[in-house]
């Protein structure tokens, strides 16, 4: 279970990363005003972490006794991204890159138990990410864009982000019970109803820590966030409770 977790966790991120690249893209070319919000995620580095990604994807295929059942690309989070606001887009994108930096710092780390491939995929990730690969970090890029955001136009994003955050909780329910269909595979037998159900829940639960419940609590999300205005720390409070009661 934790080799399945290890690569459904990637694949994961590299659906999100992809979606929101892909996403930040499409508003540029439509909108002069967008892109110039969305400078920070158009540059080379902002999500360039797919081959990364991939290559664990691709090893893990070759030596796992199955083929690990992974959620498809996710056309309500492709519709929702493409239906956001631009500046919800950077809000989502601090977020996962937070997520990225706090998870491995937290959980991974000297934790000798976890998959080693796993381990060295993070490290990278979090290497990148933290900017010691280049100069200026892309995080800090969209740090220094939300503080010079128009006020304006901070309720619709505080609004997407909100919506983006309930949609990848979908995301992330789907991939837990795809996680068992590959565990069931690899076993050569189902679990039982009960048994399915606590495994379903264990991982859905690790997913929206890991994913989504770190990423809105981190320090500096929370700091980077009241730069949006006095109405942004509550937004935020607002969509923890609302998670945990779904």
């Amino acid at each position: 279970m934790n080799q399945i977790r290890a690569a459904s966790y990637l694949h994961v991120f590299d659906v999100l990363e992809t979606s929101i690249g892909e996403a930040a893209r499409a508003h540029a070319s439509r909108d002069v005003d967008a892109r110039d919000t969305l400078v920070p995620l158009l540059r080379l580095d902002s999500f360039d972490h797919n081959e990364l990604f991939r290559g664990f994807e691709r090893a893990f295929e070759k030596s796992f006794p199955v083929v690990p059942s992974l959620v498809p690309r996710p056309r309500d989070l492709d519709e929702i991204f493409a239906d956001a606001a631009p500046l919800a887009l950077l809000v989502v994108a601090l977020h996962l890159k937070l997520v990225t930096q706090q998870h491995y710092l937290a959980c991974v780390r000297g934790a000798e138990s976890l998959e080693p491939a796993f381990v060295k995929v993070l490290k990278e990730h979090w290497t990148v990410e933290c900017g010691r690969t280049r100069g200026e970090s892309s995080t800090v890029a969209i740090q220094h864009a939300l503080g010079a955001a128009l006020p304006g136009r901070v309720p619709a994003a505080l609004r997407d982000y909100r919506r983006i955050v309930f949609t990848i909780d979908d995301v992330l329910r789907r991939q837990a019970s795809l996680d068992v269909e590959t565990l069931e595979a690899a076993r050569e037998g189902a679990l039982s109803t009960a048994d399915r159900g606590a495994v379903v829940e264990a991982q859905f639960t690790a997913f929206r820590k890991t994913f989504l419940t770190f990423g809105i609590v981190n320090a500096a999300f929370v700091y980077a966030m009241r730069s949006l205005g006095p109405t942004a720390p509550a937004t935020l409070a607002g969509v923890v409770s609302a998670l945990s009661s779904r």
